[in-house]
């Protein structure tokens, strides 16, 4: 029997978190040797060092690629794109795989599918043709697409946008979200104790613009003056941001602003099951993260989605967009605290067995036979 070399690639706890139960079929798989290549925000002490989820949940990791993570500026950013480049370059030359997974947009992955598009390492690329305005991840993740060979999207408007991008449509599969499945199984050893019994409470996850001139402080301080008001009759858990540019920013303001408010606790990270656990208890999430899009109306809970990161993706009608303004943030925690006990009924990334379906389609892909080069496909007009 053959042994297919396949790798999972990640940056961040976002792209771990959503496809821990997938890939965990993978590693069971006898036909395949798997691997995980660690790099980014994952190994850095200052967002939290948050491989040790990977480790915690049973996965060895292969290789970590430990890059000091300054994001100070754009150029401090650009910088650790060329030194994850570099060291994956090197890294591929001595490993071949059959097949590499990618998720998404982050900046570290983008490095990471160059390096494995210029070594002839074919790519399964997942969470593509979707839209992020207001985000470098918006032209990333187009960019990942282009490198791709197979292409798996949480909708079918993704699939048709990932086809309209030159892709074959037998290579394009709409599967769902792995994160809106992943929801529906929360292991409670993986939950800290201290957030077993929150009460009323709110989630608040906020990562910069990075597309706009809009300062991060002054984003986050008009979060704060709205969130400020409810903090003596609620629970408020702040989790840190992705290590994008100015991430710094926002979480020392969080952190300031938690030690001088009893209610208020920050995490670094939490476990993709304690993270789930605490937002499903929740009333609303408030940010921006694409987790408040994809996974939280599964979970039966309100997203308050500030700003333009997210302005772009399908969504649930329980997802409330606002200005990052105070009162119209205000505005929309007073409607989600008169609406909380409302059923969500529409979860437009759900799809049954999405998990099981990626790894079948995995599969399938490792046994198919290989075209030598890919070609663009035309849409006829």
């Amino acid at each position: 029997m053959k042994q297919y070399k396949v790798a999972f690639a990640t940056g961040s706890r976002a792209d771990y978190g959503i496809v821990r139960n997938y890939i965990a079929k993978l590693n069971t798989d006898p036909e395949v040797d798997f691997s995980i290549l660690v790099t980014g925000s994952l190994l850095s002490a200052e967002f939290g060092n948050a491989v040790s989820i990977i480790e915690q949940d049973g996965f060895h990791i292969d290789y970590k690629d430990a890059i000091l993570q300054k994001m100070g500026s754009l150029h401090e950013t650009c910088h650790i794109m060329a030194q994850t480049l570099d060291d994956f370059s090197f890294f591929f030359s001595d490993h071949k795989y059959d097949l590499l997974i990618v998720l998404g947009d982050r900046y570290e992955i983008y490095s990471v599918s160059i390096a494995a598009a210029m070594h002839r390492i074919p790519i399964l690329h997942l969470h593509g043709g979707e839209l992020t305005v207001a985000n470098y991840d918006e032209f990333i993740r187009h960019s990942i697409t282009k490198m791709a060979t197979w292409h798996i999207t949480s909708t079918e408007e993704y699939r048709n946008r990932v086809i309209q991008l030159g892709e074959r449509p037998e290579n394009v599969y709409y599967l769902g979200a792995l994160g809106a499945e992943n929801c529906l199984h929360i292991n409670m050893k993986n939950v800290p104790t201290e957030l077993h019994n929150l009460g009323d409470s709110f989630i608040v996850l906020f990562h910069p613009e990075t597309l706009n001139n809009v300062s991060p402080l002054e984003q986050i301080e008009e979060i704060l003056k709205a969130i400020e008001p409810y903090t003596k009759n609620y629970n408020f858990i702040f989790i840190g941001s992705n290590a994008d540019t100015h991430a710094d920013l926002i979480t020392c303001r969080v952190k300031e602003f938690c030690n001088d408010h009893v209610n208020c606790h920050f995490y670094s990270n939490l476990h993709p099951d304690g993270y789930h656990y605490v937002v499903k208890q929740s009333i609303a999430l408030i940010g921006n993260s694409s987790s408040g899009i994809i996974e939280v109306p599964s979970l039966g809970s309100c997203t308050i989605n500030i700003g333009d990161r997210q302005t772009g993706r399908v969504k649930s009608s329980s997802i409330l967009d606002v200005r990052c303004n105070a009162i119209a943030i205000d505005k929309a925690i007073q409607y989600t605290i008169e609406h909380k006990d409302e059923p969500i009924l529409e979860t437009p990334y759900y799809k049954e067995n999405s998990a099981e379906l990626y790894y079948q389609t995995t599969m399938n892909i490792l046994h198919e036979d290989r075209q030598q080069y890919k070609k663009f496909y035309d849409v006829k007009l």
